[in-house]
């Protein structure tokens, strides 16, 4: 399995889906192994019903709509992180047209609670640490935890000016990039060129390098094999 990017989410070309007479969506998906990753848009209107068999992590980045659900209310907007349990029921009432990163885990695996972050643009990291094995400059690096549960890890992650290695020893990793400039260049050769909006998939056993440009932070979603 190869890397899957987009430089920019707000540029990407979705695909119109059979909205059955609800608001107008579009799509850009593709999956694996019971995991699905895609690009979602929707407009404006009302959506309502109960998940099917599976966790979903989200990360809106454009857009505004309320979600209801029995524990009370979400207000997503343009930098929400969220994450959604296997047959969760709720309302999503879309106020402006709305994207969204999304991965969709199918795998077996027990009940949970959402969880929230309200912009992840904003939230202050912690526990600032070198970055190991360094090859050029001395990166820091921060993470904050939203959900580790069922095989997925989402949260946030920065990284200071600086370059090291990159490797997905045992998982996977999706991601997009909320600010700041970077480069991954694979042990193939291809790189690939990140700043804010950009979206990188690398599948476990990928090797490669990092060089961070400017401080860079993305949100990530991890999915352990």
């Amino acid at each position: 399995m190869g890397c899957m990017y987009a430089q920019d989410i707000l540029a990407a070309h979705l695909a119109p889906m059979d909205s059955s007479g609800g608001p107008a969506q579009s799509l850009w998906e593709w999956g694996y192994d019971g995991v699905e990753v895609g690009i979602w848009e929707c407009a404006p209107g009302t959506l309502s019903g109960t998940t099917g068999d599976y966790d979903e992590a989200m990360c809106m980045v454009a857009g505004r709509v309320t979600v209801t659900h029995e524990g009370g209310q979400y207000d997503i907007a343009p930098g929400t992180l969220w994450v959604t349990p296997r047959r969760w029921t709720s309302t999503w009432n879309v106020h402006q047209t709305v994207r969204k990163l999304y991965v969709i885990d199918n795998r077996p695996g027990k009940p949970a609670s959402s969880a929230h972050l309200a912009n992840a643009h904003t939230i202050a990291l912690s526990n600032w640490k070198p970055r190991a094995n360094p090859i050029k400059g001395v990166p820091q690096e921060a993470t904050a935890e939203l959900w580790v549960h069922n095989g997925l890890n989402v949260g946030v992650w920065e990284a200071t000016p600086g370059s090291f290695p990159a490797s997905r020893d045992g998982y996977d990793e999706v991601f997009v990039c909320l600010s700041g400039r970077a480069t991954i260049t694979g042990d193939d050769g291809v790189r690939y060129d990140l700043s804010a909006g950009s979206v990188l998939f690398t599948p476990s056993g990928f090797t490669g390098r990092w060089d961070v440009s400017e401080a860079f932070r993305k949100v990530y979603c991890i999915v352990n094999r």
